[in-house]
């Protein structure tokens, strides 16, 4: 699930999952163990997904019309020429500063999303280490305590094979006891071996979980900040672009002015409503998609430390539909 800040169509929030630490195997003495699940991770690139909307060609020409009306009202102004440049020049400069403290947000967040999930990671690997330890020390333990028991038997077949004179017959009878006494050692290492895997599994699996919700907890609370931070600076930039560019002549007060003006209104309400409809639909699809996949999370536009499966030709062919 990904949400969109508007009013440009790409967001950086992102809800990570926590990548499990891989676990060495062990032999005799160290047991092998599973390797911890990885969640599966989907990334969409919004631009290309709402330039290849069905609706988006509609949006653009609203946004066209809606210049034009702006253009016409600067020109009831009696200074368009000079109306209409003042404008787009802080339109430009608003949008510029606004995609600068964008990225700079974006950049802030997926660096302390990286020191984080090291930070978690390194606590489970140390866990997961110790356990490990503990898991080969047990094993081995067991395993010499089998030796104890079944190596008198190995050993006294052995030499009976080797120093008695015997028949084929009871050479190949003796020869089965020592191969069976062997695999049933095996056997019982085998056994212990996958018992104290899953115990360890066992053991670290609360260990996961409880990170994974730390690290997701902490990047909805690092993504609120960071947004508030963003729209504090935005409206603030904004704000004061615009007044340093406003005119009065820009204030319009002919009837005709205020008929284009409610049109213009009119216009962005349009305008609103089909951008919401693009996205929404969108998400739809991005849901869709990521739950037929079996997907965890769907991240909009970047990674963080993570193979991400990149869903966005998919959701395309989806609204496309």
């Amino acid at each position: 699930m990904f949400k969109l800040l508007r009013p440009t169509p790409r967001r950086f929030l992102a809800i990570l999952a926590l990548g499990a630490v891989l676990l060495t195997g062990c032999s005799r003495s160290t047991p092998e163990t599973k390797q911890p699940e990885v969640p599966q991770i989907g990334v969409i690139d919004m631009d290309k997904a709402i330039q290849a909307h069905p609706k988006y060609q509609d949006w653009q020409k609203l946004k066209q019309q809606a210049a034009t009306l702006n253009q016409r009202l600067a020109a009831k102004s009696g200074a368009a020429t000079a109306a209409t440049d003042q404008q787009m020049a802080g339109m430009n400069l608003t949008g510029s500063a606004i995609d600068g403290l964008k990225s700079a947000a974006e950049q802030e967040f997926n660096a302390k999303m990286s020191a984080k999930q090291k930070e978690l990671q390194e606590k489970l690997a140390e866990k997961a280490n110790k356990a490990h330890d503990e898991l080969s020390t047990k094993l081995k333990a067991y395993a010499e305590e089998l030796d104890k028991e079944y190596q008198p038997q190995i050993f006294n077949l052995q030499l009976k094979l080797q120093t008695v004179q015997l028949g084929e017959k009871e050479a190949a009878e003796v020869k089965k006891k020592l191969d069976d006494l062997k695999a049933e050692q095996e056997g019982k290492v085998a056994a212990r071996e996958k018992e104290l895997a899953q115990n360890m599994d066992n053991t670290l699996a609360p260990e996961r979980a409880a990170m994974e919700q730390e690290l997701t907890a902490y990047a909805k609370q690092l993504d609120a900040e960071l947004s508030n931070k963003l729209n504090a600076q935005s409206a603030d930039l904004a704000g004061k672009i615009a007044e340093s560019a406003q005119s009065p002549a820009l204030t319009p007060t002919a009837p005709d002015g205020l008929e284009l003006e409610q049109q213009l209104q009119m216009k962005q309400q349009e305008i609103d409503v089909l951008e919401g409809y693009i996205l929404d639909d969108i998400r739809d699809k991005a849901a869709k998609v990521a739950s037929e996949r079996q997907l965890d999370a769907v991240l909009t536009g970047y990674r963080v430390n993570i193979s991400a499966v990149d869903i966005t030709d998919a959701v395309i062919a989806a609204v496309k539909k």
